[in-house]
């Protein structure tokens, strides 16, 4: 079986199957590269990008959020997850073109900083998977308009992009 196979079962098992197993072991491979790329010596907050709650709810957890919790926990910094929301339950990205992730991401993720101070800290934001990093970007800046000195991203896997997904 090929590297990518074994990857993307192991995020599917992650997504679907509620092994949180996958999720432990990268957070610490994680920890080891951010150490290694000196990140980790800057961050003081730690979070993710928000799943909504309903599917959550319907999951039992949010997958990024606890890639967030098990490298907090192997680096010792802090996480806070009252950072960013998200306003509704959406098509899984993976469906959508590069524009349509953009869009879509600046529709759906929001500030949360009436509830949280984070001027002038260097935040970690976790996602699951990168593809085009509009997630990612969009959540960046929302966190730098809070005042955030420095977000620094990071993900256990980054997707091939297709034709669909250069657009």
């Amino acid at each position: 079986m090929r590297y990518e196979d074994i990857c993307v079962k192991a995020i599917y098992q992650l997504k679907n199957d509620r092994q949180l197993n996958f999720a432990e072991y990268s957070a610490k491979l994680l920890g080891n590269v951010l150490r290694e790329n000196g990140i980790a010596q800057q961050a003081d907050i730690i979070t993710s990008v928000p799943m909504h709650r309903s599917k959550r709810r319907k999951m039992g957890y949010d997958q990024a959020q606890k890639l967030a919790h098990f490298t907090a926990m192997e680096l010792g910094i802090r996480e806070d997850h009252r950072l960013l929301g998200r306003t509704r339950d959406t098509a899984e990205q993976h469906t959508l073109t590069a524009a349509q992730r953009k869009t879509h991401a600046e529709d759906i993720y929001y500030s949360l900083a009436k509830h949280v101070d984070i001027k002038g800290k260097n935040v970690l934001l976790f996602d699951d998977v990168y593809t085009t990093g509009s997630t990612l970007n969009v959540c960046s800046g929302l966190l730098k308009n809070m005042g955030a000195k420095n977000v620094f991203c990071a993900a256990i896997a980054t997707t091939l992009l297709d034709e669909k997904h250069k657009e």
